[in-house]
């Protein structure tokens, strides 16, 4: 039965969800939001949504009961806007709404999950790895403009979100940048730390200099630094990119599994009386449907 739960829940500590907490990142992540909205049935599955703006992430027990499909579908039903709302899952729970004939939206993304243990030397690049100070800014807020329009899974930033971007990204101390041998910055990226895992993100490079090797050194001499430090490391691609899962690979990041992005049609309302009558969630005086 589907409830409401706190972020400590004995879900999150459990052997299944251990096992995938790193490809889950993004829940973790969100466990600290004060918009949090976190459902589960304390064992077999767990929702979670760090904000109305962002999707919400779909764990589920490998090879769950098939009988429980049809309450992760009304869970889901939850977290439903009056827009195409989008989610995150495993294919397999994918692939079980689409042959159930659930209410599907139109976008559809596979989000590749890699990790990397030992790096590979990729051919050398002019330049050398740097972290990003205060008097980047400028370039950079660009970097995360250009970025956020040109790639398809992200939400489209203007100029001042992008400044916001920006200092959240330098306060992490964790963002760094490849510079030519002209000083010129050309590529960037940065990374979070939540329970040991180490995510690169934000990885892009300007379009004139790409296919430099700018990116993959970047990305290797990064990974060697978090590496060193003792974290887990790994990071998410978009599969129909192959520039960039390329590269990734070639600096020895190893092709673990496939996350489904995908959306879910307007929200439907439904009689919440009727939800309760039939017990189907449990719910205290503070949570809604």
């Amino acid at each position: 039965m589907i409830k409401r739960i706190e972020p400590n829940n004995k879900i999150l500590k459990s052997k299944e969800f251990q096992k995938d907490k790193y490809k889950f990142f993004l829940i973790l992540q969100n466990l600290s939001s004060k918009e949090l909205e976190l459902y589960s049935d304390e064992e077999n599955y767990l929702l979670c949504r760090g904000g109305i703006a962002w999707p919400t992430w779909i764990w589920t027990k490998d090879n769950f009961d098939r009988l429980l499909l049809k309450e992760i579908e009304e869970a889901i039903d939850l977290y439903r806007l009056d827009k195409d709302t989008r989610y995150t899952s495993k294919k397999e729970l994918y692939d079980l709404l689409k042959e159930d004939n659930y209410d599907l939206g139109d976008y559809y993304l596979e989000m590749g999950y890699l990790y990397c243990e030992k790096t590979i030397s990729p051919k050398e690049a002019d330049g050398y790895l740097d972290k990003v100070k205060e008097e980047d800014k400028d370039v950079l807020v660009k970097f995360i403009y250009n970025e956020s329009h040109e790639i398809g899974d992200v939400k489209s930033l203007s100029m001042e979100e992008a400044e916001e971007h920006f200092n959240k990204r330098l306060k992490t101390e964790n963002y760094y940048v490849w510079k030519n041998a002209n000083g010129k910055i050309v590529s960037q990226a940065f990374y979070n730390v939540i329970d040991g895992d180490a995510k690169i993100r934000g990885v892009y490079t300007l379009e004139d200099e790409r296919g430099k090797g700018y990116a993959a050194n970047l990305i290797y001499n990064l990974t060697n630094k978090v590496l060193k430090e003792g974290y887990h490391v790994s990071l998410y691609t978009d599969y129909q990119y192959v520039p960039s899962n390329k590269a990734y690979k070639n600096v020895g990041y190893v092709d673990d599994d496939v996350l489904i992005n995908f959306s879910c049609k307007k929200k439907v309302k439904k009689d919440v009386q009727k939800f309760i009558s039939k017990n189907r969630f449990t719910l205290t005086k503070n949570q809604e449907l």
